[in-house]
């Protein structure tokens, strides 16, 4: 989904949203009260639309802006039925008390304070999550390798290149001795490079990139030519592998392409899915060794049980944002078999980061993270 994609659809909400106002209660019909909506509303979007270009504080102050007004949205929304319902129940029962009249006003203040709530979720840094995976005959010079997985940056109007620079010099300050971006790293072509001078100050040798779908639609081809012109020790991988020798020991690392569908939009069926990232691994795999040490770096998650399969000890990816929302540690919608956070698979594990960015400027109970996982032998 792209940005325009979700400015019109706010556009869309809040004018339903409007509309639901201007149907109940006697104060939402005054005209005082209408036209303070439509110019707040007019307002944030007209500061979202130019996010870009709003630098320093304006900037922050106009992200946090927009990430409360589509809480407060998102929000309104859930609320439309039962607070419809509830006043359609009243009329019925004739009851047009002044606890009635004050039901929009209340459903209006709720929706605000959850909007403002959230919107503290996508502003801010990002927190550091470390793990250790245990490798069964990880060679004695690999033992303490540490490994930073940095996906879903969507560098656009939410996530800007200095939010990406400053996640680069935690990385640095944590001494990894690689650095992974597992998809996603852009979604404004015209970011492109102070992204990528950003990504040139990590000190990890190398760093190793990988394809999201938002990388490969539209502008593939020009990402992956902006990254194979940077410095030589950055590195995409599209269903290939390189040695790399950290501590002077040698590490394979293979990358996976992601699904997309033909038109470049939208996913595979699963079944389709999983056929191609079989192919995918056939390439990506097609030089490891028995006695290689081999880490695997897909954007989808669901690759995982392949590359366990094919001999990867560790397999890094992202794409899920963690969910997004999370109540009470779980995540509200569970779209895929792995959400967030390390998982097994007899000897195998996978790292799913819930990502430094976001394309919905939305995140309840799920932080922007880096994750570094440091090995250790079992």
């Amino acid at each position: 989904m792209s940005y325009e994609f979700v400015f019109v659809r706010s556009i869309v909400l809040t004018i339903i949203i409007g509309l639901f106002l201007l149907v109940t209660g006697r104060a939402a019909r005054k005209r005082g009260c209408i036209v303070a909506f439509c110019v707040l509303a007019a307002a944030v979007h007209l500061i979202w639309w130019c996010l870009p270009e709003l630098k320093g504080g304006w900037s922050e102050a106009g992200r946090w802006l927009v990430s409360a007004w589509v809480g407060a949205v998102l929000t309104a929304l859930f609320l439309t039925l039962p607070v419809g319902l509830f006043l359609v129940a009243r009329g019925l029962l004739g009851r047009r008390s002044t606890v009635g009249m004050r039901v929009p006003l209340t459903f209006v203040a709720v929706s605000l304070i959850v909007g403002i709530g959230v919107s503290f979720g996508t502003v801010g840094g990002p927190v550091v999550r470390e793990e250790v995976v245990h490798v069964n005959g990880l060679p004695e010079g690999l033992d303490g390798l540490r490994v930073a997985n940095i996906g879903d940056v969507h560098i656009g109007p939410f996530i800007v290149p200095e939010d990406f620079a400053q996640a680069i010099d935690i990385v640095n300050s944590r001494k990894v001795d690689l650095l992974a971006i597992t998809g996603d790293l852009i979604d404004d072509l015209s970011q492109l490079e102070p992204t990528l001078d950003a990504l040139e100050r990590s000190d990890a040798l190398p760093v190793l990139s990988i394809l999201g779908n938002h990388d490969k639609y539209p502008n593939e081809a020009a990402v992956v030519a902006a990254l194979r012109a940077r410095n030589p020790r950055i590195q995409v991988l599209i269903n290939n592998s390189v040695v790399v020798h950290p501590r002077g020991v040698p590490l394979r690392i293979a990358g996976v392409d992601y699904p997309l569908a033909s038109d470049g939009r939208h996913m595979l069926p699963r079944d389709e899915q999983d056929a191609a990232m079989r192919r995918f691994a056939d390439l990506a795999f097609a030089e490891a060794s028995p006695g290689d040490t081999l880490i695997a770096l897909s954007h989808h998650p669901e690759f995982f049980p392949i590359a366990a399969s094919r001999g990867a000890v560790l397999t890094l990816s992202s794409h899920t944002h963690g969910g997004q929302v999370r109540l009470f540690g779980r995540p509200v919608i569970v779209a895929y078999d792995y959400m967030h956070g390390i998982y097994r698979d007899g000897a195998a594990s996978l790292d799913v980061t819930s990502g430094l960015g976001h394309w919905l400027p939305l995140r309840i109970g799920v932080p922007r993270e880096i994750s570094i996982i440091t090995l250790r032998r079992a």
